[in-house]
């Protein structure tokens, strides 16, 4: 496992057709026609990982809660607005999710200390759960700090309250090597073409995270392709 790792999202990281190569033995699932609540370190993360998700479920008239930890106003230095900047991206794409409103409860843990809040997520998660209700959150040796701190407290919650939970790469696609992690309990949730097309236009809200603003890009276009599958991928 890879945990804390420098990522240099400049630098093209792993081929997509190697993951593709892994995820293609996969086999397909689905949460139980329960609530959803959505983890997210970081505004994109839940669109990125669980766009098509949230879409899927919403369609069918189902409750799905995103519980947004920080604004991710860290991500560039010496841009004030950023935290503002990526509540309305996250705002934007969930309306394009989902026609009908995506409740969002923001935390508001200040960005990259998310280990130093457990508790606020704690109880964050007992009070929006309700028996059914299926856990979905970052995958717990993702490589950055806040991510595998979210999942890490995310996944004791849903073991303390015998929920089912679902755990989402963001930068394991990036930095992994696909054949030492061929063990993990890898499942694809298929995406119709209408979940896929909601999902690419959400995505696209994110300017700030994907479009140079006179500085490097955090999610380029090689780091985006992992997220333009047909099917999205979690740990079960």
């Amino acid at each position: 496992m890879v945990a804390d790792v420098r990522i240099e999202a400049a630098i093209h990281g792993t081929d997509e057709l190697r993951w593709q190569t892994l995820l293609a033995e996969a086999p397909l699932w689905a949460p139980a026609e329960g609530p959803l609540l959505i983890v997210s370190p970081h505004p994109d993360n839940e669109v990125l990982a669980a766009g098509g998700l949230i879409h899927t479920w919403r369609a069918a008239g189902r409750k799905v809660t995103v519980l947004s930890l920080t604004d991710g106003e860290a991500a560039y230095a010496n841009w004030n607005r950023l935290a503002r900047v990526r509540r309305e991206e996250l705002k934007e794409a969930l309306q394009i999710l989902s026609p009908s409103p995506v409740l969002i409860v923001r935390l508001g843990i200040p960005d990259g200390r998310i280990a130093e809040c457990a508790a606020r997520l704690r109880g964050a998660i007992v009070s929006l759960v309700v028996p059914g209700t299926t856990i979905v959150a970052p995958y717990e040796n993702d490589g950055r700090p806040d991510h595998d701190a979210a999942g890490r407290t995310s996944a004791e919650m849903a073991r303390e309250l015998g929920l089912p939970m679902a755990r989402y790469p963001i930068w394991t696609w990036h930095h992994g090597d696909p054949p030492a992690l061929s063990g993990l309990p890898w499942r694809r949730f298929s995406l119709s073409a209408a979940a896929q097309a909601a999902k690419a236009e959400a995505v696209g809200c994110f300017t700030s995270q994907t479009s140079p603003y006179r500085r490097t890009p955090i999610f380029p276009d090689h780091i985006v392709r992992y997220f333009t599958r047909p099917y999205e991928t979690f740990l079960i």
